[in-house]
């Protein structure tokens, strides 16, 4: 912690400017208490680590369960000072006893009360959602940013995300997916946008990295961007993705057994099967599987269906467990289904399928190579002819 009370109530914030000598002199006149709980709390001097108090052993604090790094300090003090900078007022660790929380930061901007929570070590998803709607009920609209440790980039366009991290993902007033970051090693605000889930971790997106000093407030609460993924990076990862799939077993691979029954082999699926659908992170399981299972579901039976059927035989494979959706708490507008459909309307542009009396959808071409030379040729004849219309569409929407 770097607020505390003293036995007078008056509050000790570590982000005023003390030096050692003059911390260790308050430190022999004082006792310090934890706004959140009011046991006695000790004032850390070190050389290694900043300023800052601490639970003592034993501690009941919930505060205390969550013991915070150096690097957790030092991040979350550069924060404040630079929301200082821009005249916000921010307030330190206040404790908000209506939903028994204490974010890290809050300060009021436009009338509207922030929160700011810098996460730097996993916590279980359901205390993180808790908090989330905590805020919420409070009318108060949080901010989680993870450390920039956390960010496992692996390559200039592609990043690997976990479940936790994709509970820090948000969208902006244009609709595009963002999640802020911030390292205090190296000062900068890291934000991953423009993300493309390629499979249940990697994803395919663009970083924006500024210098803290140089960052304003629009770039954390409502960041924009007019350069978007490449296709063509979509277009190898997908590939990739297709051949690797055998990969992954065989006898005790579900998703391989129903492929293999409906007479189709992962590295021949058709090019349609693997597009990149804007709403595509409310669905955990991959672009490739969930969209090969409405091939084998509904569009190989060669008839006409309706959005209904489309929807009922997703939602049937979700029962089986088939397929997972994601837990997105930041994120008020879109569910799975809207992936789904955007996905049918995404096949209707690339003449896969056409409507047929408003309601239904029938399949106009549902061509299957025969080698993997030919599957080649067909993706890339496929994405030539409507790469542009599959890149204004992901535009768009974003």
């Amino acid at each position: 912690m770097l607020v505390s009370k003293t036995r007078q109530g008056e509050w000790v914030s570590l982000a005023e400017k003390h030096n050692q000598e003059m911390l260790k002199e308050i430190r022999r006149k004082e006792i310090f208490f934890c706004p959140e709980c009011g046991e006695q709390v000790i004032l850390k001097i070190g050389s290694k680590r900043i300023a800052h108090f601490a639970h003592k052993a034993g501690s009941v604090c919930a505060e205390s369960y969550e013991r915070e790094s150096d690097y957790h300090l030092r991040g979350k003090l550069l924060l404040y000072k630079w929301l200082d900078s821009l005249g916000l007022k921010p307030i330190l660790e206040p404790y908000r006893q209506e939903i028994s929380q204490r974010p890290d930061i809050s300060f009021v901007y436009e009338d509207v009360q922030y929160a700011i929570e810098y996460q730097c070590s996993v916590i279980p998803e359901e205390l993180f959602v808790k908090r989330t709607n905590n805020y919420l009920q409070a009318n108060i609209t949080p901010i989680w940013i993870i450390s920039g440790k956390n960010i496992k980039r692996k390559g200039s366009n592609k990043a690997a995300l976990s479940s936790f991290d994709y509970l820090f993902l948000s969208k902006s007033s244009t609709e595009q997916w963002h999640m802020p970051s911030f390292c205090p090693d190296t000062k900068t605000l890291i934000t991953l946008h423009s993300i493309l889930p390629v499979t249940v971790k990697n994803v395919i997106t663009k970083f924006s990295i500024i210098d803290l000093d140089k960052a304003q407030l629009i770039d954390l609460l409502n960041p924009s961007w007019k350069q978007q993924v490449r296709l063509n990076d979509w277009q190898i990862e997908i590939r990739k993705e297709k051949n690797i799939s055998p990969l992954y077993g065989t006898s005790q691979n579900k998703f391989l057994q129903d492929l293999y029954k409906h007479s189709l082999i992962p590295a021949l699926l058709p090019p349609e099967i693997g597009l990149p659908v804007t709403n595509a992170p409310f669905i955990e399981t991959s672009v490739l599987k969930w969209q090969s299972y409405l091939l084998m579901d509904v569009f190989h039976h060669r008839r006409p269906f309706s959005m209904k059927e489309v929807v009922h035989v997703f939602r049937k494979r979700m029962q089986k467990g088939d397929i997972q959706i994601r837990t997105l708490p930041l994120v008020k507008k879109g569910n799975d289904l809207e992936a789904v459909k955007e996905y049918i309307q995404l096949l209707v542009k690339v003449n896969y399928l056409k409507v047929v009396d408003h309601y239904y959808f029938q399949v106009v071409r549902n061509r299957y190579a025969e080698t993997y030379v030919e599957q080649e040729k067909m993706q890339t004849d496929f994405y030539q002819e409507y790469g542009k219309i599959i890149y204004k569409h992901l535009n768009k929407l974003q």
